[in-house]
């Protein structure tokens, strides 16, 4: 005896449930695509470990990279603060009243291309002051016996690679 039940009856409620199932997969598809595509753009800055080295008799600050990513000269900001005072340092400085030099120990001229990275040492050079109390970058006027916070940024996404402090 027949229950008044077909095959058509027990196969819909399956196609139904791999229909919605589909459905969901291509929404869920189309929202990662869409929502990949925003992190997909963002820049990734260089990271590393940075030591700093004041010399007042040769008026230089020496930075020392100790690992992480490489950079260029040409792609970074060197940021000095000192209390209320800042003040931004590039290679494109060089020569003007701000900075003496920008550059890599042991090149020979100008270094802004060359790749500083694991074991390297770049440096900038500005002014002595006062019988070697300090140091002058443009107006900046870094003094002895002060705390100097420093910042290596890269220009390209405005992001810190690295950062610390020292007192001249």
């Amino acid at each position: 005896m027949r229950t008044g039940r077909t095959y058509a009856d027990a196969v819909s409620p399956v196609v139904g449930v791999m229909l919605m199932l589909a459905v969901t997969v291509m929404i869920a598809a189309v929202v990662s695509t869409y929502a990949g595509g925003f992190s997909g753009g963002a820049e990734k800055s260089p990271q590393s470990s940075i030591r700093v080295t004041p010399d007042l008799d040769l008026h230089r600050i020496y930075f020392e990279h100790n690992g992480g990513d490489p950079f260029t000269l040409s792609s970074i900001n060197v940021v000095l603060r000192s209390r209320e005072n800042k003040t931004s340092l590039s290679a494109n400085d060089v020569g003007s009243s701000k900075l003496r030099a920008f550059d890599e120990v042991g090149s020979s001229g100008s270094g802004a291309d060359t790749a500083v990275k694991a074991g390297d040492t770049f440096f900038i050079e500005g002014e002595g002051i006062d019988n070697n109390n300090g140091m002058k970058f443009g107006s900046m006027i870094l003094t002895n016996n002060t705390q100097i916070t420093w910042l290596v940024v890269d220009k390209e996404t405005g992001k810190t690679i690295s950062m610390g402090s020292f007192y001249l």
